[in-house]
C-alpha cells in the first residue's frame, strides 16, 4: 500500500466536510453552525488520514 499524497489528503478531507455540513440532516440548520461543522469534519477527517499516513509509513519502515 502505496502513502497518500498531501493533497489528496487535504481534498478528501474537503470533500468529506463539504459532504458532512451539506446533507439533508444538516440544512435546517444556520449557516454558522454549517461553518462549525464543516471545519470540525475537515480538522476530523485530516487527522485521521494523516494518522493513516503515518500508520502505512512506519510499517513499511518495519
Amino acid at each position: 500500500m502505496n502513502m497518500m499524497s498531501l493533497p489528496a489528503i487535504v481534498g478528501i478531507s474537503i470533500g468529506a466536510a463539504i459532504a458532512i455540513s451539506f446533507s439533508k440532516k444538516n440544512r435546517e440548520k444556520t449557516g454558522g453552525k454549517r461553518l462549525l461543522m464543516f471545519i470540525g469534519g475537515f480538522a476530523v477527517t485530516l487527522v485521521a488520514l494523516l494518522a493513516l499516513n503515518f500508520g502505512i509509513y512506519y510499517s513499511k519502515m518495519a
